[in-house]
């Protein structure tokens, strides 16, 4: 069976996102997956082998510069040459060998193609890294990843947005998140008072919607409550819209399945508009988790958003009015969030998974014989 090398620069134990998921799907039917972390400064440990469940192994490579600090093009260089060097040694400890397939979740990992001349490699582009950076860097950022697509076999991104941008320069696939379980029926004869929240907080929260929000609420629906819950970033831990209202709770991280999900009316996203990696999500990884526990959607921001019955938009019209239509139509979205579960689940992804790694082989395996 093929081992799956990922390259990433995210730990595992942070929150999963897609690289976690697809890893963990991959691991499920039987393939080894070798997972990079983030990269370690020189001088620094470096973790080889490490288990982190069964058919995973972590290990890590270095960077010379973190990215705030690759200011001009000979720094950038210098790290690219460095990083490679790096990749190529960790490489060799772990035995890669012809069959081997790669996934880049490193927009500007265009120096891949070099350690690995006769391997697949798939490209997932999932964030919009370079409008998030300051202007000054960008040509330089759209030269790394237009670099990056090119010498991939295959491009994957997760956003229309994302994907409407990299069609220039190569042919794009869109693969979106998928639900961590089968549909599961909701409990119908349970009170609905809740609102959860279920993520990281920080700078996409719109504040400004949740403290209108909360405040309505508790003049015109009273029994209603918002729960927040998960990590959060430096900088809005005492946020006074999470500390003023009392109908507002705000929790650590904790497992979906640990909350009282018996009591929630919806799921919301309650996401700034006008910011660009915001306006390009399509279908954020958590959506999937929580419709698939049968719970309904109120959302703001991400005009891009997936549509459907079962979600609502807190930013426009009446936020109020459209907890209480959810609430009122909690039973007969049901079915309408049963499908999109269905059209979701890990046997559609691993099913597009294995044509992509197909494809991407057959591509590598033309390219290297038109180079021989």
């Amino acid at each position: 069976m093929p081992r799956f090398l990922f390259f990433t620069k995210t730990f595992w134990n942070e929150p999963p996102r897609l690289r976690h998921q697809t890893a963990r799907l991959l691991a499920a039917h039987g393939n080894r997956v070798d997972f990079s972390e983030h990269p370690y400064w020189p001088g620094r440990d470096r973790a080889l082998g490490v288990c982190a469940e069964p058919d995973i192994r972590l290990f890590r490579h270095s960077e010379l510069l973190h990215h705030k600090l690759r200011i001009c093009g000979p720094l950038r260089a210098a790290n690219a040459a460095w990083t490679r060097r790096s990749i190529a040694d960790a490489a060799q400890r772990l035995g890669v060998a012809d069959g081997d397939v790669i996934f880049n979740f490193n927009y500007e990992y265009y120096f891949l193609r070099d350690v690995f001349p006769t391997l697949p490699i798939i490209t997932i582009i999932n964030d919009d890294f370079i409008t998030s950076a300051p202007k000054v860097f960008h040509p330089a950022l759209e030269h790394a990843q237009r670099m990056t697509c090119g010498m991939s076999d295959a491009v994957l991104t997760t956003s229309v947005v994302l994907k409407e941008q990299l069609v220039a320069h190569c042919a794009p696939e869109l693969f979106l998140p998928w639900a961590d379980i089968e549909y599961r029926p909701p409990a119908m004869d349970s009170e609905r008072n809740l609102l959860i929240y279920w993520g990281l907080m920080g700078r996409r929260v719109d504040y400004g919607l949740i403290d209108e929000l909360a405040a309505r609420l508790a003049v015109e629906e009273p029994t209603i409550e918002i729960l927040f819950v998960g990590p959060t970033l430096p900088g809005y831990t005492d946020h006074p819209t999470l500390t003023k209202h009392r109908n507002l709770k705000h929790i650590g991280e904790a497992a979906l399945d640990s909350l009282p999900l018996d009591r929630a009316i919806a799921g919301i996203i309650p996401y700034r508009s006008g910011i660009p990696e915001i306006d390009a999500v399509v279908l954020p990884n958590k959506v999937l988790q929580l419709l698939a526990r049968g719970l309904p959607l109120l959302i703001s921001g991400m005009p891009r958003f997936i549509e459907g019955p079962f979600v609502d938009r807190l930013d426009r019209g009446d936020p109020v009015e459209a907890v209480r239509k959810l609430k009122s139509r909690f039973a007969d979205l049901q079915r309408p969030i049963r499908e999109v579960v269905e059209q979701n689940g890990a046997a559609q992804r691993l099913a597009q998974l294995r044509q992509i790694v197909d494809a991407a082989s057959a591509r590598r395996a033309a390219a290297v014989r038109r180079l021989s």
